[in-house]
């Protein structure tokens, strides 16, 4: 770890901090203004009309300007250093580990024993699953004070700025009601036993009775494992995407021929991939660790599609208070994007290659169903029993365990879940976002949902789909979703989404029979 570099992010985080204090002075004298009267004012203002009326409603929950200055200020030592703690911990730290099938032992951290939980071997993906569990363990005092800190704080500050509770607060923060979570939630829950279905059939398919936590990434037999070069990856997510939109195909074709995507794995480049918006030259920058897997031909058409929403903001001229997009938005077009892909592939691939596909396609949408609806579940029962008190490790096990069979029920070996996956993500430690969960599931159906009527009428769609995406900082989820004649509020949507799902786990399972008798 650079020093030098940790001391420059410091000074980053107080600029931060000083610029959410001046921008909540903003948002609190928006909000002394009738909102609907400002906003006709003048034709920037009417521009502007869902920045004014976002800002009225977070006036209503802000607490005078000094005590928002000082919560602010606060956080640096508060949540947002609990939040530290808990990351330098986990990329640090590390345990020393004899991989089955290695000459001699390695010391690895978090990140790198559970890739290890992608291997073929079960004896690895379970060598590497006691390693992750030990060394969370080494330091779960720390990390349970720092969710207890991170926690505390957020719920105080939410209830004395007059929220119902944080729930409330997360879906202002994401643009949606409560009753549109409730939709989705409901439409997800109700898939659960489709879902269990592919999770027994992956079972099956590696000659297990029930999958252990660690078989959840395991690659399948019969899978077709193929390699992609990059030339090659590239030009088959291009040429998919021309059966779309040429728009698309040739923002594609101009972010690989121009350099805008960082590709190879490298010493010093971290993990991951990502998509950054750079307004000051209107394009996008894409990071990939490049290998040549399906995942990462998946990964590809899901970054472009962020750098495409990105493309749409800057044709359309949006500024910059328009152009910010919630989270539940945010992932549309990724999700479109590796839609349109996943959907050629299982079209054009022989039986290897589609199962390959299936698996590649269900592991993902369990992920961000199942184990995202688990993850809401606990944080929701973190803050209604941290308001009363702190919970101990023990409990923050416990609570992880009833929201992991809720979700995954028994379509996982109970006596082999995670208690401890509460110690690893870093998304329960954030001051500033709290449910960081549920919108990845929202943008993941809703982008489902929209391929569900591109299929229904594709010439009509493109035009509109294209000014979707230009609007997603401009008004609420729901009104920008009636533009496409979606109302997010009816679980019939959702349904609508998981029928895609539900028709792969019935391919999958059908596979898996044929494959195993």
């Amino acid at each position: 770890f650079d020093e030098a570099a940790q001391g420059e992010a410091s000074t980053l985080r107080r600029d931060h901090g000083r610029r959410g204090a001046i921008e909540a002075r903003v948002v609190a004298w928006l909000g002394r203004f009738a909102s609907d009267e400002l906003a006709s004012a003048s034709e920037a203002l009417q521009a502007h009309a869902h920045f004014i009326r976002r800002s009225a409603r977070f006036a209503r929950h802000q607490l005078g300007d000094e005590a928002e200055a000082l919560a602010a200020a606060l956080d640096e030592s508060g949540g947002g250093g609990w939040a530290r703690l808990h990351d330098d911990l986990i990329a640090k730290e590390a345990i020393e580990i004899h991989v089955p099938g290695d000459s001699a032992p390695r010391s690895l951290g978090v990140a790198q024993l559970v890739l290890l939980q992608h291997d073929a071997a079960r004896p690895v993906r379970a060598a590497a699953y006691a390693a992750e569990v030990e060394l969370l363990e080494r330091h779960a005092s720390a990390h349970a004070a720092a969710m207890n800190g991170v926690k505390g704080q957020v719920g105080t500050l939410a209830s004395r700025r007059g929220w119902r509770d944080v729930v409330e607060l997360a879906t202002a923060q994401q643009g949606i009601s409560e009753e549109v979570l409730g939709a989705m939630q409901e439409a997800v829950t109700a898939a659960f036993p489709t879902l269990r279905r592919y999770l027994r059939a992956k079972a099956s398919l590696l000659g297990l009775p029930r999958l252990a936590w660690y078989d959840r990434a395991a690659p399948v037999p019969g899978a077709d494992a193929r390699h992609y070069d990059w030339e090659e990856g590239s030009s088959f997510v291009v040429e998919r995407f021309a059966l779309f939109s040429s728009a698309l195909a040739s923002y594609a074709r101009r972010a690989v021929d121009e350099g805008w995507i960082d590709v190879p794995p490298r010493r010093g480049k971290r993990n991951g991939a990502f998509c950054a918006s750079a307004p000051g030259v209107r394009e996008s920058r894409i990071m990939l660790n490049w290998g040549g897997s399906l995942d990462d031909l998946f990964t590809l058409a899901h970054e472009l599609g962020h750098g495409y929403h990105n493309e749409q903001v800057f044709r359309f001229g949006r500024t910059p208070l328009q152009a910010r997009k919630p989270m539940t938005l945010a992932e549309t077009a990724s999700t479109f994007c590796e839609t349109l892909v996943t959907q050629a592939m299982l079209e054009e691939a022989d039986a290897p290659m589609r199962l390959a596909t299936l698996e590649e396609a269900l592991s993902g949408a369990v992920a961000i169903t199942v184990d995202i609806h688990a993850r809401f579940l606990f944080e929701r029962a973190v803050f209604e029993r941290r308001a009363d008190r702190e919970l101990s490790v023990a409990a923050l096990d416990a609570l992880m365990l009833e929201a992991q069979e809720a979700t995954y029920g028994d379509g996982l070996d109970p006596d082999v879940r995670f208690a401890k996956a509460w110690a690893e993500k870093g998304h329960y430690y954030s001051s500033g976002l709290s449910f960081y969960n549920f919108p990845y599931t929202f943008g993941y159906l809703f982008g489902l949902g929209l391929y569900a009527r591109h299929t229904a009428d594709p010439e009509a769609f493109v035009g509109r789909y294209d000014a979707l995406l230009a609007s997603t900082g401009m008004d609420e989820v729901a009104a920008l979703a009636h533009g496409m004649e979606i109302d997010v509020e009816d679980p019939a949507f959702w349904h609508d989404g998981l029928a895609i799902v539900a028709a792969r786990v019935e391919e999958y399972a059908a596979a898996a029979e044929e494959t195993t008798t």
